[in-house]
């Protein structure tokens, strides 16, 4: 017998997660899986078929800034591999990339001499995701006026984490925002380089997707059908196994860690007013921050430690001014 852990050992992904069980070690089922799949000869080879794509006339990449640290340290990157790239900010409306934020990437690219452009990705906004965000502003209300117990917000919270996949077309009261924005997204960054005859978007997210042989890859394959063009969405950070150090110093050495969202380890409220709105609600429902899952990832991959990640969970509180309701009925979402 052994006393039952509630925490991992190595990230800060914990037992008040359904989703989440821990061994008798202390090690979480998401850092198992990553060990065991982990494969460094695969990034190698990835970062070699990457590396191959540049040759091309006119732009050969998409770059997608938000204005924050691991975005403008992977452009940087970009150039360092060769690439010609269009830099670009996606606006949604209520992921914060306010005037002075643009102004901001405007001076950086243009000190790096690459063309940069905000795009409007309202249209790519479907009847299911308005009806996804409806059902979480419900959900958010009943939270509010305690008409929904921790339990049935914990299950819907873990229900959701089934619908993950963007090929999943599910009306789903998601917990999560992200999972909404991030199907939304995914569908824009493929339309924008189709229209652009390019192959290749590096994002700077610390994310991993699976291959065919079950291998932890640094890139997903987007076809939406076999008769058209193929994308690739390049995870740059998880592609160098990039670690938290490296960016700063990459910040620094370009002047420019002055003028980034942020230089330090955040939750998603410091950047979006829509999780903001989500934060305090959702812990206090689910005894545990939104972003654990996240952080814990950057934990598992080795660009922060632990510690970081604890710090920037409990130390970042963004009071909302504003509803769940409210922001989304503010950006004519619902």
């Amino acid at each position: 017998m052994y006393m039952k852990i509630k925490e991992c050992q190595w990230c800060i992904n914990n037992i008040h997660n359904k989703s989440i069980t821990i061994d008798k070690n202390g090690i979480c089922n998401v850092c198992k899986d990553y060990h065991r799949n982990f494969d460094k000869e695969l990034l190698k080879d990835e970062l070699d078929f990457i590396k191959k794509q540049k040759y091309k006339d006119g732009y050969n990449c998409m770059v997608g800034l938000s204005g924050g640290k691991d975005s403008t340290a992977m452009l940087h990157s970009v150039l360092d591999l060769g690439f010609r790239p269009l830099a670009f900010s996606f606006q949604i409306g209520y992921n914060n990339l306010t005037q002075s934020i643009i102004k901001n990437i405007e001076s950086f690219t243009k000190k790096l001499q690459v063309d940069y452009e905000v795009i409007d990705i309202f249209n790519y906004i479907n009847a299911t995701d308005r009806a996804c965000f409806a059902g979480t502003a419900d959900i958010y209300d009943r939270a509010m006026t305690q008409q929904i117990s921790k339990e049935e917000f914990r299950q819907i919270y873990f229900e959701g984490r089934q619908f993950y996949s963007t090929k999943q077309n599910v009306i789903f009261p998601f917990v999560r925002p992200c999972q909404i924005c991030r199907k939304i997204t995914i569908r824009a960054y493929y339309s924008e380089a189709v229209k652009r005859n390019i192959k290749i978007v590096f994002v700077g997210i610390n994310e991993w997707a699976s291959n065919k042989n079950g291998r932890y890859s640094a890139i997903r394959r987007l076809q939406p059908q076999a008769d058209l063009p193929e994308v690739f969405i390049v995870h740059l950070p998880y592609l160098l196994q990039r670690r938290y150090s490296e960016v700063i110093k990459i910040l620094e050495s370009l002047s420019c860690d002055e003028n980034v969202l942020e230089t330090s380890v955040k939750t998603g409220g410091h950047s979006c007013i829509l999780a903001r709105a989500c934060e305090d609600i959702a812990f206090n429902m689910l005894g545990f921050h939104l972003d654990s899952t996240r952080l814990s990832r950057e934990v598992t991959v080795g660009f922060i430690d632990k510690e970081t990640a604890l710090q920037a969970i409990t130390s970042g509180k963004y009071n909302s001014e504003k509803t769940v309701r409210e922001v989304l009925i503010g950006c004519h979402i619902i």
